[in-house]
């Protein structure tokens, strides 16, 4: 196995975390990434809940036809039970 050559290069000096994590910040300033970070952040969000909702069964649409669907369910079981009972 051969060794990263930065790693094998014995004037870089090795990570000392966290100690040295503020070292991030003198790479990336976050008075200029911060607002297009959140707004990739936003879309990627629009974009999953907008598939998400879209999948059968889980928009919005979905749930009320579904309880809309159940009371149905319900009255014309009642109804059918009803005419059962007329009946005999």
């Amino acid at each position: 196995m051969q060794v990263p050559y930065l790693m094998a290069d014995p004037t870089v000096a090795k990570p000392d975390h966290p100690e040295e994590d503020w070292k991030i910040w003198t790479v990336i300033n976050p008075a200029v990434w911060m607002v297009p970070f959140f707004f990739i952040l936003f879309v990627q969000m629009w974009m999953v809940h907008s598939y998400a909702l879209s999948l059968p069964g889980y928009g919005f649409k979905d749930s009320a036809q579904a309880a809309v669907d159940a009371r149905s369910a319900a009255v014309i079981e009642q109804v059918q039970g009803q005419q059962i009972a007329q009946v005999q």
